[in-house]
């Protein structure tokens, strides 16, 4: 088999994990933003130090997950 077809192979399977492991942080980050913004606690109490953090990383998470998408798409294209 083709080197260069392998490395692709290699790459995408190395991206889609990547893929998964961000969407599972992503999952894990928005419950607890859920948790962070409960509707019973009075506003002045929440605790936005930690909302602003999760809410920073989820988006960094995102961002990360729209680009590997692209690549993934990318790659799969270029085996067909």
């Amino acid at each position: 088999m083709n080197p260069e077809r392998l490395q692709l192979k290699g790459l995408l399977a190395e991206s889609k994990k990547n893929f998964r492991s961000l969407d599972t942080e992503a999952s894990g980050l928005i419950v607890l933003i859920r948790s962070y913004l409960s509707p019973y606690e009075e506003i002045l109490k929440l605790d936005m130090d930690k909302i602003l953090v999760s809410v920073n990383r989820l988006n960094e998470v995102q961002t990360e997950m729209k680009t590997l998408s692209v690549k993934i798409k990318n790659l799969e294209s270029e085996l067909e």
